[in-house]
């Protein structure tokens, strides 16, 4: 505490972000201030009411912290801090889905509606699309309302050089790419589509129903019927209109609900004044309620960045959140904050009662969710006796066929889940036949090499490694990262048996089989494998490795351990001059050239 109190003193009266850690340097929380010494010291000179702020507090051993020119540059910092240690007191937003948008690109002389999941500036995007009525049967409705562009045949330079394709022949295009309609005449039906995507229904279920009867009367019973599931997903979306908003509103409603020690937040999605999207995510920690709203939408619209022109919240401090959505929208966003009985308040509401209704469903599932997650690792680290709690474990395997196609592959679990965005994958360089040992020294070392690179999962010091293997691997491992001086624990998880041992210690831990603590470290095992067979399967299937060594004439497993072991990596041999390759023991000139031309050839 003495450290805690002589660190208040010094800090400035500037606007930052700080740090929270814990007896074992892990990051607990961060956060912003407009002034670093008064937000930072209210932490610990004043009595905290709040439960959670108190237990955080009680087990922060140190802090650090840094200093910003303004709030926008603390927003951004404090974000992407928290992505990269994804602190247990902090708004962590696990939604990995990327939701389909339909896209369309008004630059083009004849442009087209298609599906989309990554967005760019330069088109104009409706959605997202969620369960029920999803993107694709929109853009089916629009394919029989509208005879826009289907194909990707190149345009015409006149009427005579191309000819229509089917769809022309179907009455379900235009035929843009045999100049059959003029751009204005084409742009005017692009437009009566966009406006069925703002939330004019009317126009395209008059179109859909014509076009049913007729193809009845005609006895072309197929299309018909095909007309008809459209019409019926039409009413579907009618079903969501929102009476009281208009056709051309689109909110995001965000309202945070909780329930003793569990909370939700629920949000809304109002495209075209219709409830388009429902979507509730868990929210297990947070210290503040209105840091918890600026968070989790920062998070949120990192993943879903197609800003509408108002949100609506409940009667909480927006202003970081008005400062974030200005810089990140590059606009003027509306936030508002309803009066009661008013129509937006009822959005509130219906966000509020799902918040409450996932809650009540997933309880069980939410507790049994934190016990296989930071409740395995409180257990592990007890079943272990480690050396501090494994909030972060990183786990290696190695992976080859018949000694070619040498892989290796590192998993990571954050707080006991797993974190895909931080697994690593590797090309073993130095060994060129089967030693999984040798393989994973190199590992190992590039990963510690990497200790202070800008890359994020390589940034961070693990709390646990486990390797894939028995005492022969740990004892490998254990030299390579005594190297390093890694104070941190290290484990070997042996398959057989399922027995994990120490450095330095002959008898096997026998974790209880189905407990959370081995449940943990299998996991991350399993996830460790399975990424390096996936990246070695890759590598067969493309026929790539080593730059090409196995393709060379004369190069064997014997010339190729003879090269790796005087210039230990490709990039060496490359470079090599013709000469230095002629002097490897067991090489001929005649291989030696073909090594020399195979990396030196002429574009």
């Amino acid at each position: 505490m003495d450290i805690i109190k002589d660190k208040i003193k010094r800090l400035p009266h500037d606007p930052g972000v700080y740090i929270m850690k814990d007896l074992d340097e892990n990051v607990i929380y961060v956060g912003k201030a407009k002034d670093l010494k008064k937000r930072v010291s209210q932490y610990f000179l004043r009595k905290q009411e709040h439960i959670k702020v108190r237990n955080m507090v009680s087990k922060v051993a140190d802090f650090d912290f840094f200093i910003v020119n303004d709030e926008i540059e603390a927003l951004a910092l404090e974000n992407n801090l928290i992505k990269k240690h994804k602190p247990y007191y902090n708004i962590l937003l696990k939604d990995s889905k990327t939701y389909a948008y339909i896209k369309i690109n008004l630059k083009e002389d004849y442009p087209h509606f298609e599906i989309s999941r990554k967005l760019n500036k330069q088109f104009k995007y409706f959605g997202p699309f969620m369960a029920g009525v999803t993107a694709k049967d929109i853009i089916s409705i629009i394919d029989y309302a509208f005879p826009l562009r289907k194909c990707k045949l190149p345009l015409a330079e006149n009427k005579k050089s191309i000819k229509p394709c089917l769809f022309y022949e179907m009455h379900l295009c235009s035929g843009p790419c045999a100049k059959l309609i003029s751009k204005q005449d084409y742009l005017e039906i692009v437009n009566e589509a966009i406006r069925f995507l703002k939330g004019d229904t009317k126009q395209v279920e008059e179109i859909l129903r014509s076009k049913m009867v007729l193809a009845s009367k005609n006895e072309n019973f197929e299309t018909a019927l095909i007309l008809r599931d459209r019409l019926k997903m039409l009413d579907k979306l009618k079903s969501r209109v929102i009476t009281s908003l208009g056709s051309l509103v689109d909110y995001d409603v965000f309202n945070l609900v909780t329930s003793g020690e569990f909370s939700a937040m629920c949000v809304l999605n109002i495209r075209g004044g219709k409830l388009q999207g429902v979507r509730t995510f868990d929210i297990l920690n947070y210290l503040d309620e209105s840091e918890a709203y600026t968070q989790f939408i920062m998070q949120y619209y990192n993943t879903h960045p197609l800003i509408v022109d108002e949100i609506i919240l409940p009667n909480i401090d927006t202003s970081e959140i008005e400062l974030y959505l200005l810089d990140k929208a590059q606009k003027k966003v509306a936030v508002t904050k309803p009066v009661i009985d008013s129509v937006k308040y009822q959005l509130l509401n219906i966000a509020e009662k799902n918040a409450r209704m996932h809650i009540e469903k997933n309880l069980d599932k939410t507790i049994k969710t934190i016990n296989a997650s930071i409740g395995a690792v409180k257990q592990l680290k007890n079943d272990l006796s480690l050396s501090r709690e494994p909030k972060r474990i990183e786990c290696y395997d190695i992976s080859h066929t018949y000694g070619t196609y040498t892989v290796a592959s590192m998993s990571v679990l954050l707080n006991g889940e797993k974190a895909p965005s931080m697994y690593r994958k590797f090309k073993i360089e130095t060994v060129d036949f089967i030693d999984d040992f040798a393989s994973m020294r190199e590992v190992l070392s590039r990963r510690m090499e990497k200790l202070n690179s800008d890359d994020i999962s390589f940034s961070s010091l693990p709390d646990l490694i486990v390797i894939d293997g028995g005492k022969g691997q740990l004892s490998i491992a254990t030299e390579v990262m005594d190297k390093y001086h890694y104070p941190n624990d290290l484990i070997s998880l042996a398959k057989r048996e399922e027995e994990v041992f120490k450095p330095h210690e002959s008898r096997p831990y026998i974790l209880k089989k189905g407990s959370y603590s081995l449940r943990l470290i299998q996991l991350v095992r399993d996830e460790a494998h399975r990424f390096a067979i996936t990246f070695n399967r890759q590598l067969r299937a493309k026929g790539m490795f080593r730059g090409g060594l196995e393709s060379i004439d004369g190069v064997g497993p014997a010339t190729r351990r003879a090269l790796l072991s005087k210039f230990r990596t490709i990039e060496n041999i490359k470079n090599a001059p013709l000469s230095e390759i002629e002097s490897v023991k067991g090489i001929s000139k005649r291989t030696a050239k073909n090594i020399f031309d195979h990396f030196n050839k002429k574009d």
